[in-house]
């Protein structure tokens, strides 16, 4: 008696199933093949992932922007944490500062992204590099100085030109 595995019916290729394909691509089909609800429709939807994609870009961008930023500020922390274990202290002074202008490049980069509105949709995305940068022209600031930098200092450094490159709020300051 044959057992059923034996079977071409029931053979382990036969009872495999077969993967199903999703194919989540826009057809290509003419546009005079559609009737003119569904090209508006399509429209429509064209601009939402069109608009989406661009939020995305930009948030990515920040975000980008910040680690740089962050990588930067801690490399100038790390720098500055050396200060006792070299005879001249105004060389490692040197390096931050040369640190410092390359993150202030990067702000200025950024504040393009966070003009008007945007800087409402993507100040959190901005805030760890912000706070990284307080961090480490605090640390600057105390040892060259020997006191705490004020919020207002802060924004001194962030400034070029007319103002400060990005906004720091008291919970980036305090953080």
């Amino acid at each position: 008696m044959n057992s059923p595995m034996d079977t071409a019916e029931d053979s382990p290729q036969r009872l495999a199933k077969k993967p199903k394909v999703h194919n989540n691509k826009p057809t290509d089909i003419p546009m005079e093949d559609i009737s003119d609800s569904k090209r508006e429709i399509l429209t429509l939807f064209t601009n939402y992932r069109n608009t989406l994609d661009a939020h995305y870009d930009q948030r990515e961008r920040v975000i980008k922007c910040s680690r740089d930023i962050t990588a930067l500020s801690k490399k100038i922390v790390f720098s500055l944490l050396r200060i006792t274990q070299v005879t001249n202290p105004e060389s490692v002074f040197r390096d931050a500062e040369k640190q410092h202008a390359q993150v202030l490049d990067l702000f200025r980069k950024i504040s393009v992204e966070l003009q008007g509105s945007n800087s409402l949709k993507y100040n959190r995305q901005a805030t760890p590099g912000i706070q990284e940068y307080i961090e480490a022209i605090g640390l600057w600031t105390f040892l060259q100085d020997g006191q705490l930098i004020s919020k207002e200092q802060v924004l001194e450094r962030l400034s070029v030109g007319a103002g400060p490159l990005v906004s720091v709020t008291d919970e980036d300051y305090i953080l």
